[in-house]
């Protein structure tokens, strides 16, 4: 009988029977061949983790969860460099080494993160004694100031996912947890942005830039503003709705929180095949050109996607410099294109900054969206949809990139689907406002009665 894939998700009895095998094949992995490869030794303790973390590799893979091997092989990765490191050590800092190795991966194991910082300390407390420079991967030395710019700036001297986590308000945590069990690589740095919520709605709603084409999240009936200018099918959006939009808490999944990402330069993902995993159809093959528009002052990965985004892949008429009357007019970005004949205006735009290439429009714009917004502290699609820092220098809305309060959440969606495979540590400055409720504002289900 040939067997046939279920079409259904796995039921308890295909999750024992993956769990078995993937728990045989672990038992049977040969590791005296894997410690003659490394030239590493691993004592009874280690080799227990070390099938432990084959286990939970083997089950990801017949789950197809990519996620689940990255992090069981960094695991597997961390305890070979932990044991390099005590191979160097006296016997009595081995055997304390020992202790608290067992101690943060049982708590990592469990998603204890009070027993993970304290193993961490009492490590860093037995290097001391040592008189030895912590160069494990929980605690990166301090950068020099010469060094370019990376972000995010996180002035902690534990630069750990814990410490970052307890900067957070509790209403955030259960949230970026499970996105960092997901995801181990990815930064998520509080931004404290000293700004009072309700007075930041206050500005936004006095502002009047604030629209939707979702009649949910609008009036009834329906409303304009008549001082102000709307694209087709947009009308004025409600308190509630931008309550929502506005609350970053709505936001922490593992596709919405792409529009935390920050835009600004940062080693790690600045190459080649890091850009290439985010472009397609006409973009393609622009991955280099993408890496000279940042150059050392912005993400080239985070420009790449807001092109394939804002161009539809190059593919759009601003993409293809086809608007017409402007043909031969290139605009990647989506720049200077707001409400009210949008394609006109961002031809216009890419005409007086002379873009009449594709290549000179990335390079071009990516610039202008680096000298405008990125180096402004509108790095991120979050801050050039709600440009706090406009608020808070001066209590007015002010550089706001769209006007759709869905800007974005929609943006954001469609950068996950070309970077939540990325296997770099990605940055993401998540903003946190003065009194703010202990829940996140909940989404409207009817409009607002005038």
């Amino acid at each position: 009988m040939k067997w046939k894939e279920p079409t259904f998700g796995a039921t308890p009895m295909l999750k024992v029977l993956t769990t078995a095998n993937a728990h045989r094949k672990a038992k049977a992995f040969d590791l005296a061949a894997e410690q003659k490869k490394q030239k590493l030794n691993y004592p009874d303790w280690a080799q227990t983790w070390m099938r432990k973390y084959k286990e939970d590799w083997y089950i990801a893979r017949a789950n197809g969860d990519e996620v689940g091997m990255r992090k069981a092989q960094k695991l597997a990765e961390g305890l070979r460099s932990k044991l390099r490191e005590m191979a160097t050590f006296p016997k009595w800092a081995q055997e304390q080494m020992q202790k608290e190795t067992v101690r943060w991966m049982t708590a990592e194991a469990s998603g204890n993160i009070k027993q993970k910082l304290a193993a961490e300390e009492a490590g860093r407390a037995i290097r001391e004694k040592l008189g030895l420079i912590d160069t494990s991967s929980e605690v990166p030395p301090k950068k020099d100031d010469s060094e370019p710019t990376q972000v995010p700036p996180d002035k902690s001297k534990n630069d750990s996912f814990e410490a970052e986590l307890s900067k957070f308000p509790e209403s955030y945590r259960n949230a970026l947890l499970k996105l960092h069990n997901q995801h181990p690589s990815w930064r998520f740095i509080a931004e404290e942005t000293n700004v009072d919520f309700n007075s930041f709605l206050k500005a936004e709603m006095k502002n009047g830039l604030v629209c939707t084409q979702v009649s949910e999240y609008g009036y009834s009936p329906p409303w304009r503003d008549p001082k102000l200018k709307y694209d087709n099918e947009y009308n004025a959006a409600s308190p509630k709705a931008v309550s929502y939009f506005l609350d970053p808490r709505n936001f922490l999944t593992e596709s919405r929180v792409f529009q935390f990402l920050s835009g600004k330069y940062d080693k790690n993902t600045q190459n080649k095949e890091a850009v290439n995993k985010v472009l397609s159809k006409s973009l393609a093959n622009k991955g280099d050109v993408f890496l000279k528009a940042g150059g050392n002052e912005a993400s080239a990965v985070f420009l790449a996607a807001k092109a394939m985004v804002e161009s539809g892949g190059g593919t759009s008429t601003l993409g293809r410099g086809q608007v017409p009357g402007y043909t031969g007019w290139y605009n990647m970005y989506g720049i200077g294109a707001n409400d009210g004949n949008a394609r006109i205006k961002g031809a216009k735009k890419a005409k007086s900054e002379n873009w009449n290439s594709v290549d000179s429009a990335i390079i071009g714009g990516g610039k202008w969206i680096n000298e405008n917004y990125i180096q402004k502290g509108q790095d991120t699609l979050y801050s050039l949809k709600w440009n706090v820092n406009s608020f808070k220098k001066n209590g007015t809305i002010s550089k706001q990139y769209a006007t759709n309060i869905m800007d974005a959440y929609t943006k954001a969606d469609r950068f996950s689907k070309g970077l939540k495979t990325v296997d770099a540590p990605l940055s993401f400055r998540i903003p946190i406002y003065k009194n703010m409720p202990d829940n996140a504002f909940p989404e409207p289900i009817q409009p607002l009665s005038r």
